[in-house]
């Protein structure tokens, strides 16, 4: 079990420390119900009366509040949280090398010790680099790169040539390198163009769960370094997402679209094909990007505008459907 004092969990997140530095700690918890070896948190004012009731043994918060509680005092609750929930329950990660007796594994497979292939899994002729753990049901085909520390749940299909860095993580039913949608037309009919590319996600990657990203044309379809994606979203052939940029659920880019580094991408965004989204760029839920995006900003609606434009836009419109109606003859 874990566990942890209030000052090294202090120092953990680059916190001031209010109260009793010795208390051992050995997880989380909710401050109605914690007891004397949790740590809870305040996010903001309204939870605030809590901590002067909480048998928790330390609290997180950004202001200094009244309780028995030692106190861990930051500017960031959040990411203060998130790291204390990292230590506290890790993320999976081989430590034994093990193969289940069901897997199926290409003798030509290369696996850096120690690696965790679970039951039923197939793993072709690739390289699968130490630390990594492949869950029940994940298929991984031939010429695929994995680097260290990976993680893939159940049932991830990788097709082949498909290069993923170190720490990625790929939640259950995604797919990587599914063929880009390319067809030519004959007449009436459609032609197959073959997918010749590949899938590169770099260092610390999150792909959600039954998250397509289709490969590339001819080279890569790129997800840049430290890239969140969520559920449910599909990206096309040849896009290029940047550094450090979240995309929530459902979000649709057609093929060839680049986004830049620091993007945020809200909710159910569909973005067309052969567009360029420059870095630092948010955009709203719902919004459909039909054009290129030039210079930061919040962007959102349909069709997309500036979020200041868009909202007075929508005043307007408010104002116009209940405007009472002008009587005839007036």
């Amino acid at each position: 079990m874990t566990h942890a004092t209030v000052a090294a969990l202090a120092d953990l997140v680059g916190g001031r420390l209010v109260g009793d530095g010795e208390r051992r700690i050995i997880g989380l918890g909710d401050l109605r119900t914690a007891g004397p070896d949790r740590i809870g948190f305040v996010r903001n004012a309204h939870y605030q009366a809590l901590a002067a009731t909480t048998r928790a043994g330390a609290v997180l918060a950004n202001v200094e509040l009244t309780t028995a509680a030692s106190q861990i005092v930051v500017a960031d609750v959040d990411l203060a949280y998130a790291k204390v929930a990292q230590l506290f329950h890790p993320g999976p990660r081989a430590v034994e090398h093990v193969v289940h007796p069901t897997a199926v594994v290409d003798p030509a497979a290369e696996l850096e010790a120690p690696v965790a292939i679970g039951p039923h899994a197939v793993v072709g002729r690739s390289r699968i680099g130490a630390g990594t753990v492949v869950m029940a049901g994940v298929a991984i085909g031939d010429d695929v790169t994995i680097g260290r520390d990976c993680v893939f749940f159940p049932n991830v299909v990788v097709y082949g040539s498909v290069r993923i860095g170190a720490r990625v993580i790929v939640h259950a039913n995604a797919v990587l390198g599914s063929d880009g949608f390319g067809y030519a037309r004959e007449g009436h009919t459609w032609v197959k163009v073959p997918q010749l590319g590949s899938v590169v996600l770099e260092d610390d990657v999150e792909i959600g769960a039954s998250t397509a990203v289709d490969r590339g044309t001819l080279g890569p379809t790129r997800i840049g370094a430290r890239t969140k994606i969520d559920n449910l979203c599909h990206v096309a052939h040849n896009c290029t997402i940047g550094a450090d940029t979240a995309m929530a659920a459902g979000c649709m880019i057609a093929g060839s679209s680049s986004i830049g580094d620091r993007c945020v991408v809200a909710g159910q965004v569909g973005i067309s094909g052969h567009l360029k989204i420059d870095d630092d760029v948010k955009l709203g839920g719902g919004s459909v990007v039909l054009k290129d995006v030039a210079g930061p900003g919040e962007y959102m609606g349909h069709p997309l505008l500036e979020k200041r434009q868009f909202l007075r836009l929508l005043r307007k419109w408010r104002e116009m459907v209940e405007r009472p109606e002008t009587q005839a003859g007036d």
